[in-house]
């Protein structure tokens, strides 16, 4: 049968995606390796108003969530402040080029740079790898302190309970235990998926959508050497996950410093040990344009590519630029 679409993944993005589909008639397949929902540690807890696709999310699944006042470290802001004033009178190609550690080193006096480098923890990890366009455009759009944010009231693991409890009510069939080994097409233009799992090994549909790591995706023999090099405009660095998704004590802290300049991934939807960022010096708007138009029928919906990866109506929204061209594929 190929009335059904395959998604590979069910996690966060997976999950979305597979809802955006039922939502429109789409009969599901979710394939994913492990016994369960992929997930083990989900962390969404601060988000801001400008998250339309989050917070529809949120409200559909009756999530709990309140405003969130949060009092900036003053010195701080001041001094990212400084760099987005000075950074209006450079060309978007230069900020692009250099990190935004580099800007700041550039255009701060030497002690305000310092401050920043010694004041915010982790801040080598992050600043050091993103550029100082996507730095200036984070901190301009996302976390300033004019900016309304929420926390969410309800346990993480909530959300993701409720994705999951939609999707098998509505007859999405979820292959666990079954891995992915490739892809191909057939004369009509059809995905053939082929999996390790036994019983049904072979799955026909009018379309795939990936929601997995970018190690995981590049195990699929069918993405060519030429697209492997749009999607390695990413890449992957370690990071110390315990010490930045530590939260426990978020409700009683006041200091928008701990939560989103301090340890940035406090606002993304997945705890994991590595994180993807965009390579210094790319176009990451055109590379996403690449990477959404890779295929005519494989779609990448994973949130290694994302727009912002610190946060979760990101990952979101790399679904909700495809969903069109899915629906069309099902229904003209």
């Amino acid at each position: 049968m190929n009335d059904n679409i395959i998604i590979v993944g069910c996690n966060f993005a997976g999950l979305y995606s597979a809802i955006r589909c039922i939502d429109c008639g789409i009969k599901v397949t979710i394939i994913e390796k492990k016994h369960s929902y992929e997930d083990d540690i989900i962390n969404y807890k601060i988000f801001n108003k400008g998250h339309a696709a989050y917070i529809q999310l949120l409200n559909r699944f009756s999530i709990k969530y309140v405003k969130y006042n949060l009092n900036f470290n003053e010195k701080i802001m001041n001094i990212i402040n400084n760099v987005i004033n000075k950074a209006k009178h450079i060309p978007s190609k230069i900020l692009n080029i250099q990190t935004f550690d580099k800007l700041c080193n550039t255009i701060l006096t030497q002690s305000d740079y310092l401050f920043l480098k010694n004041n915010i923890s982790n801040y080598s990890n992050i600043y050091c790898y993103i550029s100082g366009l996507f730095g200036i455009t984070m901190f301009s759009s996302e976390l300033y302190s004019l900016n309304t944010f929420y926390i969410v009231e309800d346990d993480p693991s909530i959300l993701i309970s409720r994705m999951l409890e939609f999707v098998v009510d509505n007859k999405a069939n979820i292959l666990y235990n079954s891995e992915v080994k490739d892809i191909s097409s057939d004369i009509n233009n059809n995905i053939i998926t082929t999996t390790n799992n036994l019983s049904m090994k072979y799955h026909i549909s009018k379309a795939i959508i990936f929601a997995i790591s970018k190690d995981n995706l590049f195990k699929i023999k069918y993405i060519s050497k030429e697209k492997r090099k749009i999607l390695n405009n990413i890449t992957k660095y370690n990071i110390d996950s315990l010490y930045i998704y530590n939260d426990d004590l978020i409700l009683n802290e006041y200091s928008i410093q701990n939560h989103l300049i301090n340890n940035m991934n406090i606002v993304y939807p997945i705890k994991k040990s590595s994180l993807h960022l965009w390579n210094i010096g790319i176009n990451s708007i055109i590379i996403r344009e690449k990477i959404k138009n890779l295929y005519n029928n494989v779609f990448i919906c994973s949130d290694f590519f994302s727009k912002n990866i610190f946060f979760a109506n990101y990952t979101l929204e790399n679904y909700d630029e495809i969903h069109n061209k899915i629906v069309n594929k099902y229904y003209l």
